[in-house]
């Protein structure tokens, strides 16, 4: 098996953004997901290509596939600390590309919405 853990991730993929998000591509990294995960054509085939991940899956679903795993992949809850899956997941929230969003929980922004408490119009 060829490791492409090692490989850097290529710049584009870092630069703009947050110093979580950079600490997210960290863990990325150490972690080895490049093993089985691809960035920007590089990297392992056993899982899915990550270069839009965020289009496809929500935080919540982001953060319980690194957790929980699911289908291919192991479940990493017990080797990530809270902290490290935070970051990881920022990471992964900002692959996508710049023509599209990423996914959103429309339920959660309904519920949030409704709870909000509503301001009476002043006369």
């Amino acid at each position: 098996m060829n490791a492409w853990s090692g490989d850097p991730i290529p710049d584009g993929y870092i630069q703009g953004t947050t110093a979580l998000e950079r600490q997210g591509a960290l863990v990325f990294q150490v972690k080895q997901c490049r093993n089985c995960h691809s960035i920007g054509e590089a990297g392992g085939q056993r899982g899915p290509a990550l270069d839009s991940v965020a289009v496809r899956l929500t935080r919540d679903q982001l953060i319980r596939q690194v957790i929980q795993g699911g289908g291919n992949m192991p479940a990493y809850g017990n080797n990530l600390s809270p902290a490290e899956t935070t970051a990881l997941v920022a990471f992964l929230e900002t692959l996508h590309p710049l023509s599209q969003s990423p996914a959103r929980d429309s339920a959660r922004e309904t519920v949030v919405s409704h709870s909000e408490p509503q301001r009476a119009s002043q006369p």
